[in-house]
């Protein structure tokens, strides 16, 4: 069951998708249709038991598998994203003795590289920011997200508006039921940074459903000033990137742990 994605965790997802502490991988995957079935049942039996086990460890605080909804070059394009938050980068996850939960299975059976091939991974650090709507549902009102990862000509401009100018108006939104988002936060990417990635934060959008993910986010009577955009105008050095997917399955810690 998808729990609530509290601030010192902040997914989808996430978010995803956005921590307080820890660092965040992104890690993309291509599987093909014909294989997606299985792909998701092995990672919702199998390795989400893993999550939960390492969770328990205190080595992961957060993992959750997206599955991507609609886009372009759908044929080739990378269509999972696999959202891990770990409390130490350096200590590697010991992803092999996941065959000792299951005992009476094959690794063969369990594993995902069969079918299924790596992208490409992103780091980030969460900025702590997440917001969400009041008495929040998880399994009600947090099966999408928007991924928007973000190219600003200054960086620090963009987190500051997000944190001192979106982020509040947001949540003022949400509680006034005046939004259809019902979670945000952003992150900072730490890695990479070449010419074919050159996006330096990243941001995400939840949503109780395909319709509200696919509408306009605001209410007609929501009140915006003017100027509200004036500290970030012009800031973007190229096109936003913007992923929907489906929020498959989560796992996370508790405030306790």
């Amino acid at each position: 069951m998808k729990q609530s994605i509290i601030t010192i965790l902040a997914i989808l997802m996430i978010a995803p998708l956005v921590f307080a502490q820890g660092i965040t991988t992104h890690q993309f995957r291509r599987v093909e249709p014909q294989d997606m079935g299985e792909y998701l049942k092995r990672e919702t039996t199998y390795w989400q038991k893993f999550a939960e086990q390492e969770v328990k460890k205190g080595n992961l605080t957060f993992w959750a598998i997206l599955q991507k909804v609609g886009g372009v070059g759908q044929d080739h394009a990378p269509n999972i994203l696999i959202v891990n938050t770990v409390n130490d980068v350096d200590a590697q996850l010991d992803w092999n003795s996941v065959g000792d939960l299951f005992p009476d299975k094959k690794m063969e059976d369990i594993g995902t590289n069969a079918i299924s091939k790596n992208i490409g991974t992103v780091f980030l650090k969460s900025q702590g920011n997440h917001i969400e709507i009041p008495n929040v549902d998880p399994d009600k009102h947090f099966n999408f997200v928007k991924i928007v990862y973000h190219n600003p000509k200054n960086t620090g401009k963009l987190l500051d508006f997000e944190a001192n100018k979106w982020k509040p108006m947001v949540q003022k939104a949400m509680n006034e039921g005046k939004t259809v988002m019902t979670g945000w936060g952003n992150a900072r990417i730490l890695h990479p940074s070449n010419s074919k990635f050159q996006y330096t934060t990243q941001s995400y959008d939840l949503f109780a459903n395909l319709k509200d993910a696919l509408s306009q986010y605001f209410s007609e009577d929501m009140e915006m000033a003017d100027d509200f955009f004036a500290d970030i105008e012009d800031n973007d050095s190229s096109p936003r990137s913007i992923g929907l997917y489906r929020i498959v399955s989560v796992v996370q810690a508790s405030p306790e742990e």
